[in-house]
């Protein structure tokens, strides 16, 4: 008769990969309330318009008979307006979500660019080897010696004068601070894309391969890349929130998401002259960037841990 443990490690050992992947996730009750969290961020940022047209208002309309009378500053919150009013008479709260919507469309759209430029070139190099291994680590070197920030501003800053870079295919705005997260962001998807290949390629599987008569592209499809997928995914988890920093910062040092368009960095440097006296236009934009970034930290540390085919916490 089998034990109470053989048979629970017999079930589990039963399990599909996808089905323990969800059952170690789930079981860790930070990240998948973590992902709860996230789910309702990216439920607002969709919705963001039914939602002000029901309880809140228009994110760019101005409602200056809200301001202090005396003063003309802002009010704080109110059955009117949930998260007070912003310097113009902006409902702070409509913003908000619409900000959640800029944030997360430009560091999921522009990290997800990122990976696939990154995986091919690190894949490429690190399977063929030679000098087209040389010529993509040397030019991921390069790009890796560059002051992150700094030079971000100096490409925010060029892009956002006239009509953009690349003979305008990089507009002003969000296509901006999306290429600036392409830019510097593929490099290490490559660098870890390129690693996992120069493994992979001398493993007894892809040597099987070969010996059947398997071309590159046959292999590179049915056995590196299906290898490629955990930890390329966990890596793209834990890139999203930095990305979402580093718009935020962009955005914060103005040269990232253009007014009228809400974004949570613009908001908080629209208000840090004013934290003092309206508290509420700097609080909730801040928490919102906080928990958001906080939450796929977490999310993805889970992640992290629920693909290590090592971990046995269920």
């Amino acid at each position: 008769m089998p034990t109470g443990a053989e048979m629970e490690t017999a079930a589990v050992g039963g399990h599909s990969p996808l089905a323990l992947f969800w059952e170690r996730l789930r079981s860790d009750r930070i990240a998948f309330a973590a992902f709860v969290f996230l789910l309702v961020v990216v439920l607002a940022a969709v919705f963001a318009g039914p939602i002000t047209r029901l309880i809140a208002h228009p994110p760019n309309a101005q409602y200056t008979d809200h301001l202090d009378p005396a003063f003309g500053t802002p009010t704080g919150p109110s059955w009117d307006f949930l998260f007070g009013v912003d310097t113009v008479g902006s409902d702070v709260f409509a913003r908000v979500l619409y900000g959640a919507r800029v944030s997360l469309l430009v560091a999921i759209v522009g990290t997800g660019i990122a990976m696939v430029i990154g995986t091919v070139l690190g894949v490429l190099a690190g399977y063929y080897r030679g000098v087209i291994d040389t010529v993509i680590s040397r030019t991921v070197d390069v790009f890796l010696a560059f002051p992150l920030l700094l030079l971000a501003l100096g490409v925010g800053s060029a892009c956002s004068l006239g009509q953009g870079c690349v003979n305008g295919l990089i507009q002003p705005g969000m296509t901006t601070v999306i290429g600036i997260i392409v830019l510097f962001s593929w490099t290490y998807f490559a660098r870890l894309a390129r690693g996992q290949v120069l493994s992979l390629r001398e493993k007894e599987f892809v040597e099987a391969a070969r010996a059947t008569g398997a071309g590159d592209v046959t292999i590179l499809g049915r056995e590196i890349l299906p290898n490629l997928v955990t930890p390329i995914l966990v890596y793209l988890a834990l890139v999203i929130p930095q990305n979402i920093l580093l718009e935020a910062a962009l955005s914060y040092l103005g040269v990232g998401i253009n007014p009228p368009q809400a974004s949570w960095g613009q908001m908080i440097a629209e208000a840090t002259p004013l934290f003092d006296s309206a508290w509420w236009y700097f609080l909730f934009p801040g928490v919102a960037l906080v928990l958001t970034v906080l939450a796929f930290n977490l999310l993805g540390e889970a992640v992290r841990d629920a693909l290590d085919p090592h971990m046995s916490r269920i």
